[in-house]
């Protein structure tokens, strides 16, 4: 049987990894929508959404929900054109969903925070445009400095505060999918 420790640190991990799925999922909807995805891409995110709202209410997760938002993610994977513009950005986003959706849809954390955060960096890597993002001279600087406000924002705020957070940062990573229409 877990320890408050160990439990209150996987409560964590979850909300730090769906912060990251809702964070660079602000470009994977409007990619998904330009392709024609938008419906697989709304049964990813409702397993994400199921996952944070469990953590922010101290809810039941919707394992049905999971399940099926992990089988949309294998959908938009085969089925997000690879000649796109984004589509190293797509695929490496749409993996970091799923490792999130598996993550939270376990019982326990397997300390796959690190990993998830370092595939929304490398998906951030791959972004096929030059920008500035949220005052940063690109999208992996912004990736990287959201990552760590989320670990203060979780800490002195919570789940709630972090949930608040995440949904600005996920309006730079939507405009700048926006701006490559």
């Amino acid at each position: 049987m877990p320890d408050s420790q160990e439990t209150a640190e996987s409560h964590e991990s979850k909300a730090l990894a769906c912060a990251t799925a809702i964070r660079v999922g602000g470009a994977l909807y409007i990619l998904a929508e330009a392709a024609g995805l938008e419906d697989a891409y709304y049964g990813a995110d409702a397993g994400i959404q199921a996952g944070i709202i469990a953590i922010t209410r101290q809810r039941e997760l919707n394992h049905d929900v999971v399940h099926a938002a992990i089988d949309d993610c294998a959908s938009l994977s085969a089925e997000y054109p690879g000649t796109a513009n984004a589509a190293a950005f797509f695929g490496a986003g749409i993996l970091m969903i799923r490792m999130v959706l598996e993550m939270i849809g376990e019982d326990r954390s397997d300390g796959s925070l690190q990993r998830i955060n370092q595939k929304a960096q490398e998906a951030a890597g791959y972004w096929p445009t030059a920008i500035v993002a949220g005052g940063r001279a690109s999208l992996v600087e912004f990736e990287a400095d959201c990552q760590n406000a989320a670990v203060d924002v979780f800490g002195g705020g919570g789940a709630r505060a972090l949930r608040d957070e995440v949904g600005k940062q996920a309006l730079v990573y939507r405009r700048a999918a926006q701006a490559l229409r």
